[in-house]
């Protein structure tokens, strides 16, 4: 059975949740700031990463993202290039905190 979009559960900065849809096959970010989200972005294409954030649960494909496989096996994920493959959590992390962990591991 198709799906055609999957529950991603999004603790933003401020501790506050929502739950968005992510049609199958989009990144998170894009319908994220259609239901009004205010999630720090710049460039949406995995580069600059102004967007990361911790995958608590679920899995996600990240396309063209240009964080490390160490960074990723450490949970972190790109918003903007992060395409759904099942239901999932994330919790949005400070900039810094992502450049600290691919700085110092």
């Amino acid at each position: 059975m198709k799906v055609y979009a999957h529950k991603v559960t999004i603790t933003l900065r401020d501790g506050t949740t929502h739950i968005v849809d992510v049609p199958d096959g989009e990144a998170i970010l894009e319908p994220a700031l259609a239901a009004g989200l205010d999630i720090p972005h710049d460039c949406k294409m995995g580069v600059c990463m102004t967007c990361p954030a911790k995958l608590n649960s679920g899995s996600v494909d990240l396309g063209t993202g240009m964080l490390s496989d160490d960074v990723t096996d450490m949970g972190f994920t790109l918003l903007c290039v992060a395409m759904p493959l099942e239901d999932c959590n994330v919790t949005v992390v400070d900039d810094d905190d992502l450049l600290e962990v691919q700085l110092h591991g």
